[in-house]
């Protein structure tokens, strides 16, 4: 028996709601039974709050506020805190869009995506696994670090520049104006 998400993939067990075949990714573990991530969502969307769905394990991305995170993802989150909205557009945290508010935005809320971010956007968007997550993450992180350095350099080129013109400029002018 074969996962009904991943065709590919050897089934552990089924869902008790809807009989899909589950393989380990798909598998979320409810109360002690095993659910598909279609049905755990309609369920804990039937609930309330983070207290109902503390019983889950294997794989709970996208699950919402309540799902809980593994301990392994690391808590630092580079791609939040260096490309703020446009790591929260990819990664479905729309927190990410308060940078925009004036003072309080650009000085607090990458710093808060930074160490909340990985959490929200386990909890925001379906994830392939573990290793995915990370890898996505990664790969934020690299672009993050990448557009920072390259603006910093152009930043750094542009002062070079300006202060070189300003020195050329003060050396052609002509004394007989002073």
């Amino acid at each position: 028996m074969y996962c009904y998400h991943h065709p590919d993939r050897q089934a552990v067990g089924q869902c008790i709601e809807c009989s899909q075949a589950v393989c380990p990714e798909c598998k979320v573990i409810f109360d002690g039974k095993i659910y598909c991530n279609s049905c755990i969502q309609k369920k804990v969307a039937g609930t309330v709050g983070p207290a109902s769905v503390s019983g889950q394990t294997g794989n709970t991305s996208g699950l919402g506020s309540g799902a809980a995170v593994p301990a392994g993802l690391g808590e630092f989150n580079w791609g939040g805190l260096l490309l703020t909205w446009i790591w929260g557009i990819g990664n479905n945290v729309w927190w990410s869009f308060l940078v925009f508010v004036p003072y309080l935005g650009w000085m607090v809320m990458p710093w808060v995506l930074a160490f909340k971010g990985t959490e929200w956007a386990w909890q925001s968007r379906r994830w392939e696994s573990v290793e995915h997550f990370k890898k996505v993450q990664h790969t934020w992180s690299v672009w993050g670090w990448a557009l920072s350095i390259t603006l910093a350099v152009l930043l750094l080129l542009l002062m070079i520049g300006g202060a070189l013109l300003l020195v050329w400029g003060i050396s052609q002018t002509d004394s007989r104006w002073y």
